[in-house]
């Protein structure tokens, strides 16, 4: 007995350790991130495809449900990585015989590659793909129904213009839509998302999910207002 209890005892000791070296470890990690933040490296693109993801966070589908992303609608995906959203919100914009579109926006030459694989197998043909950096964002203003983004503001050293920069591209009415996941080391809370989103123009268009855990949230370009003539 005496002997399954200190077996136990250093059990639990090895257990707390790794656990603690865990955290440590996250912690280094977001602060390394927040000082240089930069697109996740190529070699863990595999992390974005992980079933585990889909389990702890929600599936892709679920998350461009929530979202909003509906049939003929024209989606701008900034850092779509190896193509995990790319291919479902391909085939949602052009459901029940639709003409909807996505542009995609990379950085990273080998992640268009991937993302480039991924679309030919799925056979996916309404997929535009730019090469560039969101934060030089140069496509025609007022020109997307959606601008999608997930796990991605954290990863651009300049957020606020990438905000800026999104809501230039948005039609009056468009939604962007950010998601982050707490599992990503770029995670941004639901509050300082909004005090970009707010400074960009645009307004609130609801929350989904748990902002400590992992959620999708709205923001709405103002439709544009006609000026009223005053008659005397």
């Amino acid at each position: 007995m005496r002997l399954l209890q200190t077996a136990l005892r250093w059990m639990g000791f090895t257990i707390a350790g790794l656990l603690g070296l865990w955290i440590t470890f996250q912690l280094y990690l977001r602060i390394r991130r927040r000082l240089q933040p930069g697109p996740i490296p190529v070699h863990l693109a595999h992390v974005l495809r992980s079933p585990l993801r889909s389990k702890l966070f929600g599936t892709s589908e679920q998350i461009i449900e929530h979202a909003g992303v509906t049939p003929g609608m024209r989606v701008l995906e900034i850092g779509p990585g190896p193509g995990y959203f790319t291919v479902p919100l391909a085939r949602r914009v052009a459901d029940q015989g639709q003409r909807g579109s996505v542009t995609c926006l990379e950085l990273q030459p080998e992640m268009i590659a991937m993302l480039r694989q991924s679309l030919s197998a799925e056979q996916i043909t309404n997929v535009e793909i730019l090469q560039g950096d969101a934060q030089e964002l140069s496509l025609p203003p007022e020109s997307f129904d959606m601008v999608f983004l997930v796990t991605v503001i954290g990863e651009v050293p300049d957020v606020q213009t990438l905000f800026h920069k999104c809501a230039q591209v948005l039609k009056p009415g468009g939604i962007l839509a950010v998601t982050e996941q707490v599992n990503d080391p770029d995670f941004r809370l639901p509050g300082f998302v909004r005090k970009l989103a707010l400074a960009a123009g645009l307004e609130e268009a609801g929350l989904v999910g748990f902002p400590w855990w992992a959620y999708t949230a709205r923001y709405r370009k103002p439709a544009v207002v006609p000026s009223l003539e005053h008659t005397t």
